[in-house]
């Protein structure tokens, strides 16, 4: 007699096999996830940061009067890419050097002018 096809043990062990794959490499690719929503805001508030200090060198370089010491705590910028939602930046000699950046859902902080963490955040700002 010809045994065409598999038992149903094995199967089994097949279905068994794909499934301790997929409970390993599930949570892996969950992390790597979520640690791309964090670097992605980081870049975010970083690319702010920096749109700031280069719109006050502008006006600077204009002759504009500008406050080159000051505290922001709104959107005064025109962005490229995410708009932060809640900004609180202390700027010193047209640099920032502290604060905070609420985007895509997380709360970044800036400490001595770089970017620190990123942590989700519940806060949402309505327009």
């Amino acid at each position: 007699m010809k045994k065409n096809g598999f038992t149903l043990i094995e199967l089994l062990a097949v279905i068994v096999i794909l499934a301790v794959i997929a409970l390993i490499t599930v949570p892996a690719v969950m992390n790597v996830v979520a640690d791309a929503k964090v670097s992605a805001a980081k870049d975010a508030a970083y690319g702010y940061i920096k749109a700031v200090e280069l719109d006050m060198a502008v006006k600077v370089g204009k002759g504009e009067t500008v406050t080159l010491s000051t505290t922001l705590t709104t959107v005064t910028v025109d962005v490229k890419g995410t708009t932060p939602l809640d900004v609180n930046l202390v700027v010193t000699n047209g640099e920032v050097v502290s604060g905070s950046v609420l985007t895509s859902g997380y709360l970044v902080t800036v400490v001595a002018g770089e970017v620190t963490t990123a942590v989700a955040s519940a806060l949402t700002v309505l327009p």
